[in-house]
């Protein structure tokens, strides 16, 4: 089946498309991940008031869909073990079903050598990590060490999927590189021995001189 969009409405012909048909077509060129404003990435997961986090401002695409987060979030995160320490992961969690984008805790689960919360990606959801935060043992107050931000390394930058078809550049290359030495190879045929600036060597005069040959007698 031909698609082709966009176009506009005539009362003849109306043109309807959905958020999926304009996700299709941003997800083409823009990979999933954050944008960055200023040289910074957005999205910032930050300490907040006691067992708290805050999520700085920013944009995010996912699956050709925008996300932006225009003032400090704060999030709570559960109370602390007493006896063991657990990571959580602040994630920005897609999902189509919901039709929703929204930062999400993933709740860990406490261990003597305890692990992030794996990042779910499905048909319909898919979450993008922006930060681990460890949460000791018996704490009621959060601090910096113990968030690990993983912007970059999970949830990536947005950028272009434009990509050049350099097989097939090159192949249009070659063949057009042997069409013009073969042309040029015909023409050097059809000219040589016909223009001066011919240099001889020898004892005897070169045969069929041409105007402009130069010829280098040897011997007396």
């Amino acid at each position: 089946m031909e698609k082709f969009r966009f176009f506009n409405s005539t009362e003849a012909d109306i043109r309807d498309y959905t958020a999926a048909d304009y996700a299709e077509y941003f997800g083409l060129f823009l990979s999933d991940g954050l944008y960055t404003e200023n040289g910074n990435a957005g999205l910032r997961v930050v300490t907040g008031t006691g067992l708290s986090c805050g999520i700085e401002t920013g944009y995010a695409l996912i699956r050709g869909y925008m996300y932006h987060n225009d003032a400090l979030l704060t999030n709570s995160l559960s109370a602390a073990d007493v006896f063991l320490d657990r990571i959580d992961r602040v994630v920005l969690r897609f999902d189509e079903v919901a039709r929703e984008i929204r930062i999400t805790i993933k709740k860990g689960t406490a261990a003597s050598s305890p692990v992030a919360p794996a990042l779910t990606v499905t048909a319909t959801v898919k979450e993008l990590g922006l930060a681990q935060i460890r949460i000791k043992k018996g704490v009621t107050v959060l601090s910096a060490a113990d968030i690990t931000d993983e912007r970059l390394t999970s949830a990536g930058l947005v950028s272009s999927l434009i990509s050049i078809p350099a097989a097939e550049m090159w192949n249009v290359w070659n063949s057009s590189l042997a069409a013009i030495q073969a042309t040029w190879d015909t023409w050097f045929a059809t000219i040589q021995n016909t223009i001066g600036n011919r240099l001889a060597v020898g004892d005897t005069a070169p045969t069929n001189p041409i105007a402009g040959d130069v010829w280098m007698k040897t011997g007396v």
